[in-house]
């Protein structure tokens, strides 16, 4: 670090000047005038005294003392002077090593747990886990169990009850969230570092220990009622496009479970017997973001040593057949019917993956009314050539569907009943074009700059950072590196997304249709023949 006397000369040399000083006493006569002339009481409103003032005469040509008699006014700054450059050294040199612990993941086997982290600067550490337990697992006596575990996910057991655990949790500043789908059961825990301890444990006995009582599962049954009830007519768009994609295969099975006998069936006892069966050292990864790795590993030693030895639990191939889901909406709230259409894609482990995500971006889409004001995806094609151009059309958004296994791209609508006709012809007509007009070059640009962004602006986020890496390693058994999926985005040609409609359109579409009036809409016999451009005609 440089010393004050070599950065005074550092200063005094570069700049070629004589600093001449005008002392308190010869400056205190002409402070008022010199005041009014630079607004100098306004930059020392409540000083007594006068600061020490110096004067820089800078001259390139030629250095000459510039004098100040008792009583004279200092001249103006120039505005028109050009200083030299000046180059100090660093303060701080860094030493850069091969491997970098704040992008690079660290990954310990802890007896059969796969033990995961990324270090973030912060006060704040995320840890998760993510267990390969899902709704496609569910049968006859277990729909909804998922579901359930995951509106149980801070009741009591053995130690505490549930409110005992809730005012811990605030008293260390800690959250826990629990989230469960077809293919996983995730649960996270946020907390201060300095209370990295005491949360963990709160959260492994949320995770492992729940006794759900018989009254705790009453509770968490009408909890599910009221969500079947007043689930939102676009989520049972989606929950019914997937039955009409998979029909009975695994990935058909309802998520979220609204029939009265098989919620019935939920009992704490097979709550905790699904939980002995997926919750075990092969079936799980944990991953921690903003926190030491070391740490985490000695955490997970320490209160996960119980957990029992176990692996992967396999489920029977979903198949897509293509069909047909339609649900008359009793009370609805806009008075809109919604539409989906989907064909196949791959999955999770597709090579075309990322090619599937582009084309989603590409599409694009939402609301025709925006409440986060005008302007967002209005060059994306959904907006462009649905929205901009039918009135009656209220949304119209490119969605997909991904899974271990399998996977469907579609687009979901919204329009009045009498108008569901034309939209879902609206919505085959757009993938028919795909399939026989490749995108422009501006289009394709723009969706992988979009989809680029949208990858590495979530990294940011420490939760969605830690949510990410346990997915990822549930899924693949790695961390794919953030530039080697920019690189795969790079990659993606007009072709590709080209080959991976017409593939997706050889086999019959599947429709979902939610709304208060379904007259309007197409019977699934009605579409199930399109192919292309010609079966539009």
């Amino acid at each position: 670090m440089l010393s004050i006397t070599r950065l005074g000369s550092a200063l005094g040399s570069a700049l070629g000047s004589r600093v001449a000083t005008v002392t308190a006493s010869s400056f205190q006569s002409s402070r008022r005038r010199f005041s009014r002339k630079t607004g100098n009481e306004l930059i020392y409103p409540n000083r007594t005294s006068s600061p020490q003032i110096t004067e820089h005469s800078v001259n390139a040509g030629s250095t000459h003392e510039t004098h100040h008699e008792k009583g004279d006014m200092l001249p103006p700054p120039s505005t028109s002077v050009s200083l030299p450059a000046i180059t100090l050294e660093p303060l701080f040199k860094i030493e850069h090593k091969g491997n970098n612990e704040l992008t690079e993941v660290q990954i310990t086997d802890v007896d059969g747990i796969q033990v995961g982290s990324l270090e973030k600067s912060g006060g704040m550490s995320t840890i998760g886990v993510c267990v390969g337990a899902g709704s496609k697992w569910e049968g006859e006596g277990t729909r909804g169990i998922n579901q359930a575990m995951e509106l149980m996910c801070l009741k009591g057991n053995q130690e505490m009850g549930s409110t005992e655990i809730v005012e811990r949790l605030d008293s260390l500043g800690s959250q826990i969230f629990a989230l469960s789908s077809r293919d996983n059961y995730t649960m996270s825990v946020d907390c201060l570092r300095d209370n990295l301890d005491p949360a963990f444990k709160l959260w492994k006995n949320c995770l492992l220990d729940g006794v759900y009582s018989d009254e705790e599962v009453e509770e968490c049954k009408d909890i599910m009622g009221w969500i079947n009830t007043e689930m939102m007519g676009q989520d049972r768009l989606k929950e019914g496009i997937m039955g009409a994609a998979y029909g009975s295969s695994p990935l058909g099975n309802t998520h979220f479970v609204g029939d009265e006998r098989q919620v019935s069936q939920i009992t704490g006892a097979r709550i905790r017997e699904w939980r002995e069966k997926f919750f075990t050292r092969g079936n799980m990864f944990i991953g921690g973001a903003g926190i030491e790795h070391a740490k985490l590993v000695d955490l997970v030693g320490e209160h996960f040593k119980d957990v029992k030895e176990g692996g992967p639990v396999e489920s029977a191939k979903s198949e897509y057949v293509g069909g047909e889901f339609r649900l008359q909406e009793q009370n609805s709230i806009d008075g809109l019917t919604r539409v989906a259409v989907a064909f196949e894609v791959g999955g999770w482990h597709d090579d075309d993956m990322v090619a599937i995500c582009v084309l989603q971006t590409l599409l694009g889409g939402g609301d025709s009314f925006s409440a986060g004001g005008p302007g967002k995806g209005m060059y994306s094609r959904l907006y462009r050539e649905v929205l901009n151009r039918c009135y009656w059309a209220e949304a119209a958004e490119a969605f997909i569907m991904l899974h271990n296994d399998a996977g469907i791209i579609g687009i979901s609508g919204a329009s009045v009943p009498s108008m569901s006709q034309n939209l879902t012809f609206q919505i085959l007509e757009q993938f028919a074009k795909l399939s026989y007009q490749n995108v422009t070059d501006e289009e394709l640009s723009r969706a992988k700059n979009m989809l680029r962004c949208n990858v590495l602006t979530q990294l940011e986020s420490r939760q969605i950072l830690a949510e990410d890496l346990v997915r990822q390693f549930q899924t693949y058994g790695e961390r794919l590196d953030p530039a080697v999926i920019c690189e795969k985005i790079d990659a993606v040609t007009k072709d590709d997304l080209r080959r991976i409609v017409q593939k997706g359109m050889s086999k019959p579409p599947s429709i979902s249709c939610v709304g208060p009036d379904l007259d309007k809409c197409p019977l699934f016999e009605q579409i199930a023949h399109i192919r292309g451009k010609d079966d539009l005609l």
